[in-house]
């Protein structure tokens, strides 16, 4: 399978992304119609065969450059972290007193991908997380999963956004071996950083690396040298979070990996359908946990 492009579509999606991002980094109308008026003319120059996190790179230091603010999305993200961690008790009672404690935790961990201020804007943590728990993925390779956890010694595990990686904590801690959890390494949209894994105490259940990028997905040809030396070790992955499906949908070859996120646009949700074979059904908005097929 080839690698994501950015479509025509995507173009549209940066250019609102622009807009609420010029936003949140200033004040200043006149500074937002110049960072708009400057990612209108960078938009169309983008490379098109690259995936639309790559492409993102670019049009994100643009608006940090032009409003000399690096971190325009640094409150919501603190208020996503306090938010999960006040829930984090009650979805821990959850998962505890789950018929399968490792599937529930896997269910939270989807439902937290909600938090994510790039594909989406407008969403209710609480009621996302309790829709989740009533549903089955649509797709849902859990069984595959848990037989490929019997043989995992060593799992990377690809976080995505501030508050999600609470409940990704909650699922880490009932993953056996060694987990080494990889994160970002710069601002990017609210992606967590190292720095908010250790504020939401998940360096104590897990190693915690950046995967070298300032990119809302896994590049692997601009990840650092650490981040691949833990892919290479890895004896599973686990992946959350469109940004990283997106990066990594083309893989063919590896440890099993394991894609777990809430599709955000029919263009990821065609890219899945593509993945799991004809008969599936996957609209925007459904849940997956989909084994890559190789």
């Amino acid at each position: 399978m080839k690698p994501m492009r950015t479509e025509l579509d995507c173009l549209v999606c940066l250019y609102r992304q622009a807009l609420n991002t010029a936003r949140l980094a200033t004040d200043s109308e006149e500074l937002q119609r110049r960072i708009l008026s400057e990612a209108a003319a960078l938009l169309p120059r983008l490379d098109p065969s690259l995936s639309p996190p790559e492409n993102s790179i670019r049009l994100y230091r643009l608006i940090a450059r032009l409003s000399e603010n690096p971190d325009p999305y640094a409150k919501l993200k603190k208020t996503g972290n306090e938010h999960a961690l006040r829930l984090r008790d009650r979805a821990q009672k959850s998962i505890s007193a789950a018929h399968d404690p490792l599937y529930t935790a896997i269910l939270f961990a989807i439902a937290g991908n909600i938090i994510d201020h790039g594909a989406l804007h407008d969403f209710d943590l609480d009621e996302t997380i309790n829709e989740c728990l009533r549903r089955t993925p649509a797709i849902d390779d859990y069984t595959q999963l848990k037989e490929d956890l019997k043989g995992a010694e060593n799992i990377l595990y690809l976080g995505d956004n501030c508050g999600e990686i609470v409940f990704d904590g909650l699922l880490i801690e009932l993953l056996p071996g060694t987990v080494t959890l990889a994160l970002k390494e710069k601002p990017i949209i609210n992606d967590a950083l190292p720095a908010d894994a250790r504020l939401c105490g998940l360096d104590k259940i897990c190693r915690i690396i950046s995967n070298g990028t300032d990119c809302p997905g896994t590049p692997l040809n601009l990840c650092s040298g650490e981040f691949k030396a833990a892919m290479a070790k890895a004896d599973l992955i686990i992946s959350k979070g469109q940004g990283n499906f997106e990066t990594l949908s083309h893989l063919k070859s590896g440890p099993p990996l394991y894609f777990l996120l809430t599709t955000k646009c029919p263009i990821v949700a065609q890219r899945a359908r593509e993945m799991a074979g004809a008969a599936a059904e996957i609209v925007s908005g459904d849940t997956l946990l989909m084994r890559a097929g190789f």
